[in-house]
């Protein structure tokens, strides 16, 4: 499968390190990408495939992921670009909050230390690099 331009050349790698962080669970309605046996993408919450800053990106369910998307469209200004300006930011920081209750909720079930994330990230960037 040949990626879109627009996305990092280590796309797969990182959506798939973003699902792990997230306990590999939607976000908006957590299924289980394992348990449930549904496929989990990663959204970026600005729409811009380039930004892949860890706090735009968002793991969901193909279903929230269409609906979300749906939902932006909707308020977008330009329907055929995928620049998403909203006037008082509403859709960005909704799911801004979404991605930070989502990512605490695993955190609590997963209980790790800061020295754990840094071995975590290390092996990561040992494996990719």
């Amino acid at each position: 499968m040949s990626l879109d331009e627009r996305y990092h050349p280590d796309w797969p790698v990182m959506s798939r390190w973003v699902r792990q962080e997230f306990g590999n669970r939607c976000a908006r309605c957590k299924l289980s990408g394992d348990e449930d046996d549904i496929a989990l993408q990663v959204h970026h919450i600005d729409e811009n495939p380039g930004n892949n800053a860890l706090e735009n990106l968002i793991p969901l369910c193909s279903r929230c992921h269409l609906q979300i998307e749906k939902e932006a469209r909707q308020h977008a200004p330009y329907q055929h670009q995928q620049t998403e300006l909203f006037e008082d930011s509403s859709y960005s920081k909704a799911l801004g909050e979404l991605r930070s209750k989502a990512l605490a909720q695993q955190s609590q079930q997963n209980a790790k230390t800061s020295e754990d994330f840094e071995q975590e990230e290390w092996e990561w960037e040992q494996e990719n690099h």
